[in-house]
Order: C-alpha cells, then structure tokens, then sequence
C-alpha cells in the first residue's frame, strides 16, 4: 500500500506534463508512429535517390502552391508554439517557434525571388544566385535553432515584460533576420559565390549544400539525448530526418531545378511542415475533448457537494446523504465500486454506510470488515489516501470477496472532520492507477461527507439533550406544580387555621379587659393590652407573608400607565400619617407593567421614607426619576435614620430589620416585595445609605415599549 501524497503530486505533475505537445511524455504508441513515418521516408528516399538528377517537365504552378502551403503549415505551427510558450513559459518553446516562423517568411522570400514566378528574374532586384541562396540559409538556419531548442532546458523563465514582450521580441528578431539575409542576397548578389547556372548546379553548390545537410544531421542526436522525449521532441526528429532527405534530393544528389531530386526534396519539405502541425492539431482536438469531459466532471462534482450541502441543511441522517451521493460520486470517478465508510476505532472496525457498484446501490449500514484492509490508519489520521492492491491482503473472505467482484486496486480517502477521522471513501476496480483529478474529487466529496456526518452527529445528540431536557423541565414543572398546590394549602392554613386562634386570643383579651377591668389593677390591664397589640402584630405579618406569597403566582397584567400619578397616589395616601414630612415629587418617566403591583412598591418606599424620616427636626422626602441605558430608574430619597451599609444585603429578605420594633414599627416584610415585584418586571432594585443621614432606595424597570426578560 502506499501513502496517497506523494502519489498526488507526481500524480498532478504527470497530468500537467501530459496537457501539452511540449511536455507530454511520447508513449510507445507515438514512437511507433514516428519510427513507422521514417522507414517509409527512407524507402522512399533509397527508392528516389538513383533517379535524382532524372530531368522532368517544368510545372510552372508547382512551386507557389508547394511554397503556399508550406507556408501556411509553417506560420500555423509557429502561432501554436507562441502559444504554449505563452503558457508554459520555457525559452527553449520560444526559439522554436521562432525557427518556424522564420522557416515561413524564408519561405515567401524564396518563392518573390524565383526566377519567373513573378518577374523574369525575380523580385527585389534578385540575381541568379538569389534564390539558391535563400534556400540554403533557409535550410542552414532553421537546423541551427532547432539545435538551440535541444541545447536549452524546459524550465519557466519569468521575463519583466511577461511573454507578450518575449514573443514580439522574437517576432522581431526573426523578421530583422530575414530582412538581413533578403538584403544579403540581393544588394549583395555580386559578393556571393556562384552556386548554380541557370537551372542547373555548378560543383560550389555541393559544398554548401553539404553544410546545410550535416547541420540537420547535428540536429538529430542533440534533439536524442533530451531525455525524456517528448511528443514535440519526438516529431521534430521525424522533421528533421524529412529535412535531411530533402536537402539530400533536392541539392546533394540532383543536378538542377525541375528534376525528380528537386521534386522529391520539395514533397519531403512539405511533409516535413505538416509532421508537427498535424500533432499539434490532433493535440488540440484532444486538449478540447479533455477540457469538455473535465466540464461535464467538474458540473457533476458540483452538485454532489451542493446536494451534499442541502441534505445537511434538511438534517437528513447520515447514510441518507451517503446513499444520495454514491452512485453519481461512482459515475464521476469513473469506477466500478465505490464505498462510504465508516470507522469504529475503538473495536477496529468499520462498516459500509452506502455502496454502489454498476448495477446496484446499497444504502445504510452494512457489511462490517476489518480496519486492516483501509491501510495505514494513522497515514489516514493524517489526511494520506492509501492506495491497495488486495493481492497484498491477507487472506480471507473479505480478500476474496474484493477479488470476486473484480476489485484489484482500490483507493482510501479518508474522512477527516475537526480532526477527527471518521471513516473513509474506498474506490477502485481493475486498475492500479488513480488520476490526480479523480483524487481531488473523491477527497472534496470525502471532506464535505465528514462535515455532513458530524453535524449529523451533533444535531442527534442536540435532539437527544434537548429531549432529555425536556423532560427534566416537565418533571420540574410537575413539582412545582406540586409546590404551589402544597404552598396554597400552606397559605389557606394560614389564613383559616392560624387566624381563629389569634381571632381567640384578641376576643377573649378584649373581653377580659371590658368585663372584669375593676377587678385588674394597672399591671393586668397593661398585659392584656400588649396581649392584644402582639395579636394583631401576627395578624398583619400573616397578612404581608400572604402578599408576599401570592406574588409569586400572580399573572403580570402589563400595560403602559402614568408613574408620576401612581406615585403622587402613594404619596396621598401616606402623607397624611405622617403630615411633617415634606414630599418632593418631580415628574417622573411613564412606565409599562402591572399598575397593582407596582403600586405596592410605591406603597412600601413611599412608606418606609416617611417612617424613617418622621423622627428628624425637618423631615424630607424626595422622588424622582430618570431615563437611561435602555432603561428607566426611580429613586426615593429621605434624610432620615439611615443605616449601615455593612448590612445592605438583608434589607430586601423577608422578616429582616435594621431597627427595632419600638423604634420604628414593621413586619420587614415590605422591601422584600418591592423586590420581587421589579424582579419580575425584568427590573433591579439597591439601597445606599448612611446611619442616622438618610436613605436611597430606587429601582429600575425595561424603557415603556421594552419586553422584560
């Protein structure tokens, strides 16, 4: 088994090598082809050469559709190689297809300056020797570029100006060049040595002639030992032997123009042009047809994930969203099998979740199998596929079962989500080879299928807290239902029971004290009276345990009211029993809640301000409020007894007093109403003070138009 990273990369660099003519690596099937085009050169070659200086006719219309033609080829394949080096970046690309373009500009020079052609003598003021000329430094130059393309290396070289500028750069050389070599033939005719008479070759030719052709021959092993050959290396070696026989046929072994050497090496040009554009065409048919299948992937690829992201968003369960992705995730890797997996770590297991093969789908948990035949689990831990050859298994059922449905080689991408590895996507078939592509797409499938399995997971353990929940809610409510049915019969005990005995005592008391208060002297009489008032104290504590107790369960009647016309109510009402304080009510902000209750938190403040303060020389009392913050306070100031803040705390618990009973009389039960009420608003209440300088007491409800918590 091997670690699928390593695999990937050079997995991605071969898939990137294969995309172009350039880099693509020549497979048997391409040397065949070539080594097959040039024997039958050769054969023809051996068979043409005996005939070479045979003279034939004169085809006036031979030349310029052979050198129309040869251009076309030519400036075709010099766009097709300005294009991959737009691409791939490697100068050696660029000095090819500087080699063709020029080849196809020497080519339109060679036929304007053709005797007879378009002129008698040619165009450009050519001489005799113009055009033989051209021909062998066409012939000289284009060996010696393809033998720069052999020499330098393939890798990318970023130029300031990027490839654009490269390539007019070339464009431009290459045309200054055959302006040079144009104007060389031509102005400087007179200084060339004579290489032909007419239309026939006088024994200087051969010389340069040979040249030319032992620079095809030099082009040959240097183009060899670029290892490994590619398909563009491969063909132009085809090219380059073309050329070999061409330059042989048409200048080595013939005699003159228009004889069977001069025709042949023409054909063997024309070829030799035609070699590497019919490759590179064929090429681009395919690149096409790639670039459409990868398109129809890519679409499908995409809907799998999209499908996968609307199971999850419905909370489908997770074999229900492996189930709906297998079969096209088996279509698109184009594989026989293909399994969702997952993983009991624990008890080194694991179990299909959905399987398909080409005829039928399995969906929800199924067969269970050893963790061994996933591969190398901690290089899965890791996010490494492990690629498997089952004849590497050890034996057993589930080997032979693999082998029996046909499964040779197969794939593990494993399913990783927050670092967890929960089980893994296994595909294969016959084959030991898995395109980067296809690895991509299962590991994109497998990542988002771990997402969706573990939001599965959480969104049933949420459903299964949130059940248990619940039910502990209903089983709280159920006691506290049970509470407040015990609390209304503890309340109803206090109000009936506990009433008649102290009923008792007040009725007996005040009947001693009227029938037989001749017969008590002072002492008695005083007894009987604190008898009676500690008889009616219990009655009013029984009395504000019961409010206290019914705030509770009392239903908010909310709704938005005037405070300043409840306080002033409050003020009303207590003023009077104590007529020496003197009130201060600014207005105040309007509030929303229960006017009842919250007039008992007025009624109590309001009070206890009054109470505390009724003892110094000029009792006051002030109210005011203010909005701020998202909320509204209300403050009641006294400067009365005050007290100490060490013991704030208990002000606002029931039956809790700062004073005592003498001093200032209470049941201390008031502060802790006022608190549960404005609690219940969604409210806070605090208390600031200092011994015998006064008092704050304020609290604070939601703004009117707020929601309470």
């Amino acid at each position: 088994m091997r670690s699928g990273n390593i695999q990937e990369d050079a997995e991605d660099q071969a898939e990137s090598r294969r995309a172009f003519l350039s880099t693509q690596p020549a497979g048997a099937g391409q040397q065949r082809m070539a080594w097959a085009v040039v024997l039958v050169s050769v054969a023809v070659f051996l068979t043409a050469a005996p005939f070479a200086q045979t003279r034939l006719a004169a085809i006036p219309a031979f030349l310029p559709t052979y050198q129309t033609a040869l251009v076309v080829n030519e400036l075709v394949t010099a766009v097709l190689l300005f294009g991959q080096y737009g691409i791939l970046r490697s100068r050696a690309l660029l000095v090819l297809a500087c080699a063709y373009l020029f080849s196809a500009l020497m080519a339109v020079m060679h036929a304007l300056s053709f005797p007879g052609l378009f002129a008698p003598g040619g165009l450009f003021g050519a001489g005799p020797q113009t055009t033989a000329w051209l021909y062998f430094l066409w012939h000289g130059a284009f060996p010696l570029m393809v033998i720069a393309y052999a020499l330098m290396d393939e890798k990318p070289r970023n130029g300031r100006g990027g490839p654009g500028l490269a390539i007019v750069g070339g464009v431009t050389a290459v045309g200054a060049a055959v302006a040079l070599l144009t104007l060389l033939t031509t102005a400087g005719h007179d200084a060339l040595p004579v290489i032909m008479s007419g239309d026939r070759d006088v024994p200087a030719k051969l010389f340069v002639a040979t040249t030319s052709w032992l620079l095809c021959l030099a082009a040959l092993p240097l183009l060899w030992r670029r290892r490994p050959h590619t398909v563009l290396d491969l063909w132009l070696m085809v090219v380059v032997c073309a050329w070999v026989f061409d330059i042989a046929l048409s200048s080595v072994l013939n005699a003159g123009r228009y004889d069977v050497g001069w025709y042949a090496g023409r054909v063997y040009g024309l070829l030799a042009a035609s070699f590497v554009l019919a490759v590179m065409l064929l090429e681009n048919g395919m690149l096409y047809a790639r670039l459409a299948r990868a398109h129809g992937r890519h679409g499908k690829r995409l809907q799998i994930l999209h499908e996968i992201d609307l199971a999850v968003a419905a909370e489908q369960s997770p074999d229900a969203i492996a189930g709906a992705t297998i079969q096209p995730l088996r279509e698109v890797l184009g594989v026989p099998r293909a399994i969702v997996n997952l993983f009991d770590l624990a008890a080194g297991e694991a179990h299909w979740l959905a399987a398909a093969g080409r005829n039928r789908v399995h969906n929800g948990p199924g067969v269970r199998f050893s963790l061994r035949l996933m591969g190398d689990i901690e290089a899965l831990r890791r996010g490494q596929p492990q690629q498997i050859d089952t004849q590497q298994l050890p034996a057993g059922p589930d080997r032979d079962a693999l082998l029996e449905s046909g499964v040779r080689h197969y794939m593990v991408m494993p399913m990783i989500a927050g670092g967890e590895l929960l089980g893994a996507i296994s595909f294969g078939g016959t084959l030991p080879r898995f395109p980067a592509e296809q690895l991509t797409i299962a590991r994109e499938v497998a990542t988002q299928l771990a997402i969706a399995v573990t939001q599965a997971r959480l969104y049933q353990r949420v459903k299964r807290q949130a059940e248990e929940l619940e039910a502990r809610v209903r089983e709280r409510t159920a006691e506290l239902q049970a509470a407040n049915k015990d609390l209304e019969s503890f309340s109803y005990s206090v109000s009936h029971d506990l009433r008649a005995p102290l009923r008792a005592v007040d009725g007996y008391s005040r009947m001693l004290t009227e029938d037989y208060a001749g017969k008590l002297d002072a002492e008695g009489q005083r007894m009987l009276g604190v008898v009676r008032d500690e008889a009616a104290r219990m009655g009013r504590l029984i009395d504000d345990l019961l409010a206290f107790s019914r705030l509770g369960r009392q239903a908010l009647a909310t709704s938005e009211f005037d405070m300043t016309a409840l306080a002033r109510k409050a003020v009303e009402d207590l003023n009077p029993q104590y007529p020496a304080v003197r009130v201060e009510l600014q207005a105040l902000p309007k509030a929303r809640g229960d006017r009842n209750l919250l007039a008992q938190v007025w009624a109590n403040l309001v009070g206890n301000a009054l109470k505390y303060s009724s003892k110094n020389p000029a009792p006051r009392v002030s109210i005011s409020g203010s909005a701020r913050g998202g909320e509204v306070e209300y403050v009641v100031s006294d400067n009365g007894a005050g007290f100490d803040m060490r013991y704030v705390d208990k002000l606002f618990a029931v039956f809790q007093r700062l004073h005592r009973e003498d001093e200032f009389p209470g049941t201390g039960v008031g502060l802790a109403i006022v608190q549960r009420v404005v609690a219940r608003h969604g409210g806070r209440v605090w208390a600031e003070g200092r011994l015998n300088e006064g008092a704050r007491f304020g609290f604070t409800l939601p703004l009117a138009g707020a929601t309470p918590p």
